[in-house]
């Protein structure tokens, strides 16, 4: 079948999977990856006669609970209510059984099957471009900011590949580094994952005193640098509404309640698996979500 027949259809398939954006990109090796032992530094590795890399973005902008400033409740992050922690994968599975009818070959990056996206969906993203680095070191995009959830797909189909890549255009703008209360950006566009909040939020252990004192309601996730990137503001103040945004909307006052800190730090380990691994799918243990809760729960009672 011709390439741009074949590209056509995939991005039918994908709008009526609900997906916001759609690239394509030449599957070649990403060179000076930071993982350079990484089987996700080449496509080829997973897939050897892998020709083209699709790239998808699902817009998360509008995923806020309002409930969020009161400090009685848990605060997390849009891509954690997304349903979309580790990768984009029930919008792209049509695209990936249409591939395989049609005779190609497919592999869907799936990060919850613990052995990684395949590839470094950011940098695809880029490739196929997307949008370009920001200083915070996320993927940002003229029209979804910093909100995309990504997932992508390897085949050997030969599509309409991008060929130009978006300019970087931080410019002077340095917000993100200097709101961070942990200083987690040494350098622009480099993240110290030790200082992050969001990393140290998903990591084993006892948070530091110093953690503790700046998470406030975060039980999960950060995005203290995304709320002041510019690229963000339309958003904050009038997200898309998208397919997503309106049926997480049908779905607040449920999803604000599940939050209600003191009934969260009262779960059971058996609760906490039946009751709300289910509905957020971050795959985040019980005894990390129970100390982060716990955490949130006592800085929220020292604000009384």
């Amino acid at each position: 079948m011709d390439k741009n027949v074949l590209t056509e259809k995939i991005k039918e398939i994908a709008e009526a999977s609900g997906i916001d954006a759609l690239g394509f990109a030449r599957a070649s090796e990403f060179a000076g990856y930071t993982l350079s032992q990484s089987k996700r530094r080449d496509p080829k590795l997973s897939l050897p006669d892998a020709e083209t890399i699709i790239v998808a973005g699902v817009y998360i902008g509008g995923l806020t609970l309002p409930a969020w400033s009161n400090p009685w409740y848990g605060r997390t992050s849009r891509l954690y209510l997304s349903g979309y922690f580790s990768d984009v994968i029930e919008p792209l599975e049509p695209i990936v059984n249409y591939l395989k009818e049609q005779g190609y070959k497919a592999i869907l990056c799936n990060s919850s099957t613990g052995e990684g996206s395949i590839i470094p969906l950011k940098l695809a993203a880029i490739r196929a471009g997307l949008g370009w680095q920001g200083k915070h070191s996320l993927l940002v995009t003229k029209k979804f900011g910093t909100f995309l959830a990504l997932g992508g797909i390897v085949t050997n189909v030969i599509l309409e590949h991008n060929e130009k890549e978006e300019p970087n255009r931080c410019g002077k703008c340095d917000k993100c580094q200097v709101a961070c209360p942990l200083s987690a950006f040494e350098r622009p566009y480099v993240l110290n994952r030790i200082r992050c909040l969001s990393s140290n939020l998903l990591q084993d252990g006892d948070l530091s005193e110093e953690f503790k004192s700046v998470m406030e309601n975060r039980m999960g996730d950060c995005e203290i640098c995304q709320d002041v990137c510019p690229w963000n503001k339309k958003h904050l103040e009038n997200p898309l509404q998208t397919r997503l945004t309106k049926a997480f909307r049908e779905q607040e006052k449920a999803w604000e309640e599940l939050f209600y800190l003191p009934n969260l730090a009262k779960l059971t380990e058996e609760e906490y698996n039946n009751a709300f691994v289910g509905r957020v799918k971050t795959g985040i243990p019980y005894e990390i979500f129970y100390r982060n809760a716990s955490s949130a729960l006592k800085n929220a009672s020292k604000t009384d």
